[in-house]
């Protein structure tokens, strides 16, 4: 198969979108107010060495990263150098790096059971299935745009694809909604959209003029089969109007179909045809969710720098790690994704504002 490079253009900004839009009262993904500490113990782990970024480069903000079958790390970062990086189990050696500039703005990685490499281009609005060699094998979505919902027939569209999750028959299940936020100030690499958001903060970008549905403005779960016919969806807005950011999904051993809420610090619990949702509220926020080898569930928390391990009722059993800008101290600036070991005994944080990748061992 001929490899397929994407040149994405790529433009770094430091300015937030306004915080009002013609369409609609907004809302930031992080809650005001201090960082709500979990009433659990402590998880007996530490830090270890970082993965270091490879060729002399430094990571772009980490997006996502995922352990492969073999315990490889896949990295996902907004460096368009060094987009995709493949470390040993042990994060020390790398391995590779493959498939610059795939994505315009990375966000999330996953791999199937059969070893097939996932990722979103969440400004894009494209999610890419590629081989374990990391060779695209096909593309959902229609790169660059987006379009208004409709109910009756699937437009072939997202509108922020952020993560996504495959269950014991290989349907796979994508949300979507970063509630039309920008980047981070300090979020190197990032690109910004040209909407009229953008304009309106008299920020330009490359991405889509004149979107015809408003950035992350349609807050949805979907189920897909392999083949990429859609099968159900469900609308996930909020109750006071604002728009949420539905940032995370996994399915669980029973086949249930657990929604990260961010904005909202909550899971949202589907059965596997998206009915019957019934509402978790959570101490943290729900910025990336991970299902280990032995089925037990994770969470990455955000701007609150944790990760916590929570059990299938969403009670949290224990949490490690702090919020904080300085690296050299192993603070957090956003734990976004995470990814934990066979044997739990090492952990994994994608922090998509320090630039880095954190790792934690078990004592």
């Amino acid at each position: 198969m001929k490899k397929l490079i994407l040149a994405a253009a790529l433009l770094a900004s430091t300015a937030a979108f306004a915080q009002q839009s013609p369409f609609g009262p907004r809302v930031q993904p992080d809650p005001p107010g201090g960082i709500p500490i979990p009433d659990a113990p402590q998880l007996p782990y530490h830090y270890g060495a970082k993965p270091v970024a490879p060729n002399g480069e430094t990571f772009g903000n980490v997006s996502s990263l995922t352990l492969k079958p073999n315990g490889n790390l896949l990295v996902f970062n907004r460096n368009p150098a060094i987009m995709m990086i493949e470390y040993d189990p042990t994060g020390t050696r790398v391995i590779r790096t493959f498939n610059p500039n795939i994505a315009s703005n990375p966000h999330g990685l996953r791999v199937d059971r059969h070893n097939n490499i996932w990722i979103t281009d969440s400004f894009m609005n494209v999610i890419w299935k590629l081989n374990e060699k990391g060779e695209p094998l096909k593309m959902f979505g229609k790169r660059g745009e987006n379009g208004p919902w409709d109910d009756a027939k699937w437009n072939g569209m997202f509108n922020q694809p952020l993560d996504v999750a495959f269950d014991a028959d290989d349907n796979f299940y994508v949300v979507q909604s970063h509630a039309g936020t920008s980047p981070p100030a300090d979020c190197t690499f990032c690109a910004t959209y040209d909407s009229p958001q953008t304009r309106a903060a008299k920020v330009r970008g490359p991405m889509v003029a004149n979107p015809p549905a408003e950035p992350g403005g349609d807050p949805r779960v979907m189920k897909f089969d392999k083949d990429g016919n859609l099968l159900a969806s469900a609308a996930m807005p909020r109750s006071d109007g604002k728009l949420p950011t539905i940032h995370s999904v996994v399915i669980s051993p029973k086949g249930e179909v657990w929604v990260g809420d961010r904005a909202s610090a909550k899971a949202v619990v589907f059965d596997k045809d998206l009915k019957n949702p019934r509402d978790i509220p959570l101490t943290n926020m729900p910025s990336g969710f991970y299902v280990d080898a032995k089925g037990d569930l994770w969470a990455a928390t955000g701007r609150h720098g944790m990760v916590i391990k929570l059990d299938w009722n969403g009670k949290t059993l224990g949490w490690y790690g702090k919020a904080g800008s300085n690296k050299d101290a192993n603070e957090t600036g956003e734990a976004h994704y995470l990814a934990v070991s066979k044997d739990q005994k090492t952990i994994y944080v994608a922090d998509s504002v320090n630039a880095q990748v954190l790792k934690m061992e078990r004592n």
